[in-house]
Parts: structure tokens; sequence; C-alpha cells
């Protein structure tokens, strides 16, 4: 007959963390519950989930909520709550619509929201004390201490040093920007920074167009060109992080011949005036004008950005592709863009609009923020989305 072991202590820390995790997370989806309530919503037995909240009201994340009202069996509970000042995020982010920070707490909840106007494109000088002002005015007298940060900026980011690097045909920053260095007196946590088509493609992987599709490219179509790769359901950065960028990808130019996606709209005259900044509003106007010449070069946009699509298609083989930014959904457009994608592309690839707008990249860091927060505070549950594959 063989002794039965106890189980290893590794593997009771890791049972508990568990335990504990999944307590929290019926407290992060309401405000105040009993112990027998949590029980009976997570089918975990009563005394493992009184152990748990005993733990974590020891470790001082959860207080006493006062008594449930008296029920018809046994005496009245008592309810448990999240601590209130366990910590806070901040969620920011640059491009050139301007500068926006939220302040959120464990359960995401916008507590605070500031704005500031930036011009475009910028240089680090001038973008400097705007964003430090910024974060300033967002973190000033705190309902906790800041304890995870997201930052979503308009450009390509390397990877390793979050800095914001510098590409031609930049529609925001024109030379190089250190973030975490930056803000490093205000914000005492590792920032994770990124660019705002990777943050976008996270939110419409979680709650927009994407949701359900852990093989797409996200494409966005704004001031600048940008793009993003999911595979497995994570980010693909590439080497230098600078994976899925369609702004050079070569594609058939207004001529006929063969130019750089970004290098199509100056030949359309389509840029701001002495920037490489793409004019959206005058993009908007010819896809929904009426006149020959609106026409021509609508049909030489189509062309363009058809061109750059069925190219990432083909090497990547995405299930699908998911089309978002400012002139997206300017009417008539997708529509366009799928027929001509359609008569390219083998095998035939869904073209879809993404869901959440303009503010998908916002989210996308809102999104990862709470995460990270709630990961720092109670341990992390989730595999990371937003995750690296090279």
């Amino acid at each position: 007959m063989t002794d039965v072991q106890d189980p290893p202590r590794a593997s009771l820390a890791l049972l508990r963390r568990i335990t504990d995790r999944h307590v929290v997370d019926q407290l992060l989806r309401g405000d105040n519950m009993t112990r027998a309530e949590i029980a009976a919503v997570t089918g975990i037995s009563k005394p493992t989930v009184s152990e748990s909240v005993r733990r974590l009201e020891l470790d001082g994340v959860v207080v006493e909520a006062g008594a449930a009202p008296l029920g018809r069996r046994g005496p009245a509970g008592v309810h448990y709550r999240l601590r209130e000042d366990l910590g806070v995020a901040l969620a920011v982010e640059g491009g050139p619509d301007g500068l926006v920070a939220e302040l959120l707490d464990v359960r995401g909840t916008v507590l605070r929201r500031v704005e500031r106007d930036t011009p475009s494109p910028v240089t680090a000088a001038e973008l400097d004390p705007l964003l430090l002002a910024l974060v300033a005015d967002a973190t000033g007298d705190l309902p906790g201490p800041v304890r995870a940060c997201s930052l979503s900026l308009a450009g390509p980011v390397d990877r390793g040093s979050g800095r914001l690097v510098h590409l031609p045909h930049s529609p925001f920053v024109v030379d190089e920007l250190d973030p975490r260095a930056l803000l490093a007196p205000l914000v005492d946590v590792e920032i994770e920074v990124d660019n705002d088509v990777n943050w976008a493609a996270l939110a419409e992987h979680d709650a927009g167009a994407a949701v359900g599709l852990d093989d797409f490219c996200y494409l966005h179509l704004g001031h600048g060109l940008g793009g993003a790769v999911v595979h497995d359901g994570r980010l693909v950065r590439g080497h230098a992080g600078l994976a899925g960028e369609p702004a050079h990808v070569l594609t058939t130019g207004p001529d006929g011949r063969a130019r750089r996606l970004v290098e199509c709209f100056g030949d359309l005259g389509l840029l701001r005036p002495a920037s490489d900044t793409i004019d959206v509003e005058a993009v908007e106007r010819v896809l929904t004008g009426d006149r020959r010449e609106d026409h021509a070069r609508r049909d030489a946009i189509v062309t363009a950005v058809a061109g750059a699509l069925v190219s990432v298609a083909a090497l990547l083989n995405p299930a699908a592709i998911v089309v978002g930014g400012p002139w997206a959904g300017a009417a008539g457009f997708v529509d366009r863009l799928v027929a001509r994608t359609g008569e390219l592309l083998v095998p035939p690839t869904p073209v879809v609009v993404a869901g959440l707008g303009r503010a998908a990249p916002l989210l996308g860091a809102r999104l990862a923020a709470t995460r990270s927060l709630q990961d720092v505070l109670l341990g992390p549950q989730r595999p990371d989305a937003a995750g690296v594959v090279s």
C-alpha cells in the first residue's frame, strides 16, 4: 500500500492564488457580496471561499461592507467589497487629434479624463511639455497610487525601449520620443508603450469587429496609415516592433506604376501642406464627391489600398481584414474596397469595417491598463492578450 503524500507547497499556493482571483473577479463584477453568494456563483465550497476572503482581508484587498439583509434561513451574512484605495491605472493616448489621459479604477471605470490639443505634425521638444502637463493634471490628488500605465502613440514604437522612432512620412511626431524617461518623475511604474493601431486591434479583438477572430489583420486609415497583425489572439510586433506597417508597402499608384502606399496620397494631392500627414477631410470629400475628378481619385485610392491589403493577406492568410480609422467609414468606400480585393485575393478573405470607431486606440490602452492593474493587485489570471510574437 502506497502512502498518500501531501500536495507540494507550491501547488497549494497556486491553488490558493487561483481561488483568490476567482473571488476577486466576482467582487469586480458586483459591488458587495457575501461569502455564500460568492460560493454559489463560483461553485467553490463555502469553507474555501471563507478562507480566501480571510486571506484577502489580511492582505488589505477586501473589507467588510456591512451585514447582508436577514434571509429566511440562518443568520445574516457579511457583505465584502474591494477596497477603494487599492490603486489606479492610467491610460494615455497621443495623436494628431490631440492628447487624452484617463484615470481608471480596478474595474476599468473612468474616474477622470483630461484632454489637450496638440499641433500635428509635432516635434518631441514641442510635445514633451504638453504630455507632461497632461499627465500631471490627470494624476493630481489621486484616490490611490498609480500602479499601471498604458500609453498609445500615433507612430512606430520600438518594443524594447518603448521609444517612438522616426520613420519617413510620420503623421504625428517627426523625430524620436522617449515617453518612459519623460514621464518617470510622474508615474513610478513601468509604462507599457505601443502604437495606436496595435491598441485599436486589441480593442477590436476584445469588443469590436474582431471578437472571436484569433487571426486577423487590422488596417487603420486616418492621418497616417497603420496596420496590426494578430495571430493566435496575440499581437505580432516583429523584431523592432514595426510589423504590420502598411504605409511603405508597394502598391499600384495613380499613374499605374509601383508606389509606396503613403506616396500615392502625395501624388493625389491629399496630404496636408508641407507635411506627410494625410488630409482626412480632403480624403473624405473625394470618397463621397460627385465630380469626375473625385471619381478618378476615389478609384485610385481604392486601387492603392486594395493592393496593399492583397499583399498583406497573401503573405499572412488571415481569417479577416478589419478596416478602421477616420475615413474608413466614408459612404461606399469599404464596399468598393471589398469588391476590388475580391477580384485580387486568392483565397478570398473577408474585409469588415471596424466596430469601435475613433475611440479604439484609447479603448485598447484602457483595457490593457485595467488588466495590468488587476494583475498587479490581484495576481495574473488570463493570458496576455497584448503579448508579443516576434
